[in-house]
């Protein structure tokens, strides 16, 4: 599991279980899969101990916390798409979420995605929250395209089997 955006609750000693990674995370193992890992970037600087007290415990073993912003230099030892080519085969389930409110650095991982065949045939599943013009989200995101360019990729992804 990567986790491209990650923001738990870090605010107190809790876990938060309305996160909304933590819930997909617990969605999947209700129907038996476990991550051996979960690759977790962040730019906001978190204590370490905070962020291990605020998740579940199985979460903890497979935990890879990367407390750095993400490159979308090829190869970049914090490009998310390095690890994926170095460490996972097309028959390893790998789920990526990507939510790091800045289009800057999202559209160019999306497209590295879309236009790379081996890491085509890793990525079984991408959850991106594309941060396009709406006037009800202004206040709160950059922003960058439009609907139609959010279904555009998504359509790209489903026509080479990411789901």
């Amino acid at each position: 599991f990567f986790d491209i955006g990650a923001t738990y609750n870090f605010i107190n000693d809790e876990v938060e279980h309305s996160s909304p990674v933590i819930q997909v995370i617990e969605k999947y193992r209700k129907f038996g899969i476990h991550f051996d890992d979960i690759f977790a970037y962040e730019l906001q600087n978190w204590d370490v101990d905070r962020v291990y007290k605020t998740i579940p415990d199985h979460m903890r073993k497979p935990l890879h916390w990367i407390n750095t912003g993400v490159s979308t230099e090829h190869g970049h030892m914090f490009n998310p798409w390095t690890v994926v080519r170095e460490n996972y085969k097309p028959e390893d389930f790998v789920v990526v979420k990507l939510d790091i409110d800045t289009p800057s650095v999202e559209l160019p991982l999306v497209q590295q995605l879309l236009d790379d065949p081996r890491l085509r045939e890793l990525v079984d599943v991408f959850y991106f929250e594309h941060h396009v013009h709406m006037d009800e989200m202004k206040p709160y995101w950059k922003m960058d395209g439009t609907m139609v360019y959010s279904l555009t990729y998504f359509r790209a992804m489903r026509n080479v089997g990411i789901a």
